[in-house]
């Protein structure tokens, strides 16, 4: 089965592009259409400060200093209305115990033939999360939901730590529209599975699969599926690495809660978890943020369970400039593990 969905993904995708990429005028193609824009330049910079009681310094001290959590630089442009392009690079390190790396984040294409089909080809984000679709200068607190980061391609358990993002193909769109929304959309992929900029090390193909109702516009019900495998080095056999999650995003206008529950397949193990976050725009570019979440890093160990409860305040001064301030107590149940506490603040500009 697993094939026949890459196959027939592939075949698809193949099929649309030799046949709608161009369009013919009079029996003759019509290149006009194509004329390339000037390309725009955009980035953003995020300074970070950071006390952490659940990470130890050199000195076996709380953690506690600065880092520039990110540096991005972008490029976008477009081929007239049918084509359109973005590269992303990341400059920049982690906390304390890393070192600086520039990685190619995004670097894709995409041909827009119609709302209820196109194509992306390239690097870029796996959908089978909302949240992970997000980037960060929409994401109402600093850090992911745990269960995000662990089963969504950013410090996952499956030690893939690659942003969310892979490189392979897609097919999108959406039907029955309506003013200012879609009521269905989807988004249908097969994947390397390996992250960022890697060739495959395996010979299956991951496939996501990620289907968006929306019986009004203010909210949103997602549904995603991820079937993979995954190579922890040459000598091992390839193992399941399978995602599925669900959940909605309630936003009328000042008001905006999202919730998801995901559930991960990696190796033997099961995994699974949700997360709950509340957020109300106030004057003066205030917003106040409530989370909860919660991550079982395997389903048939009462051991180990995490539970973070976070409360927060974004400050968006400008659309190009936002501050951030997150306290977030984490909960290790059946452990032996401390409770620990994070306090973070940053900065984030784009332009």
């Amino acid at each position: 089965m697993q094939k026949f969905i890459q196959e027939s993904i592939a075949a698809a995708a193949l099929l649309l592009a030799v046949s709608t990429v161009s369009a013919e005028e009079n029996g003759k193609i019509n290149l006009s259409q194509f004329k390339p824009s000037i390309p725009k330049v955009g980035g953003l910079v995020n300074g970070r400060y950071t006390y952490d009681t659940g990470t130890k310094d050199n000195d076996g001290n709380n953690y506690n200093g600065f880092d520039l959590r990110r540096a991005r630089l972008s490029v976008t442009g477009d081929f007239g209305k049918s084509i359109d392009y973005r590269i992303q690079a990341e400059f920049g390190g982690g906390k304390q115990n890393s070192s600086a790396t520039v990685r190619l984040l995004d670097a894709y294409a995409r041909f827009k033939f119609a709302k209820e089909l196109n194509l992306q080809v390239g690097e870029y984000k796996v959908a089978y999360s909302q949240e992970t679709l997000d980037g960060p200068t929409s994401w109402l607190t600093i850090e992911n939901p745990t269960v995000v980061s662990k089963l969504n391609g950013y410090s996952d358990v499956s030690g893939q730590s690659a942003n969310g993002r892979d490189v392979g193909l897609r097919l999108y769109g959406s039907f029955i529209h309506k003013e200012g929304y879609s009521i269905i959309g989807y988004k249908v992929g097969i994947y390397n599975g390996n992250g960022i900029n890697l060739k495959d090390n395996n010979s299956f193909k991951d496939v996501e699969t990620y289907i968006t109702v929306n019986p009004i516009k203010e909210l949103t019900l997602s549904f995603g599926n991820y079937i993979g495998r995954y190579t922890k080095d040459a000598s091992s056999e390839a193992a399941k690495r399978n995602r599925l999650s669900a959940g909605f995003t309630y936003n009328p206008g000042k008001l905006f809660v999202r919730s998801e529950y995901l559930h991960g397949k990696t190796g033997d193990t099961n995994q699974q978890g949700f997360y709950v976050t509340a957020a109300y725009r106030l004057p003066y570019g205030l917003q106040p943020v409530l989370s909860y979440g919660y991550y079982q890093k395997d389903t048939d160990l009462k051991a180990d369970n995490q539970s973070d409860y976070t409360v927060g305040v974004n400050w968006s001064a400008t659309k190009w400039l936002r501050v951030q301030l997150d306290y977030t107590h984490t909960d290790y149940t059946n452990s032996g593990k401390k409770n620990s506490n994070l306090l973070e603040t940053q900065l984030l500009v784009a332009f």
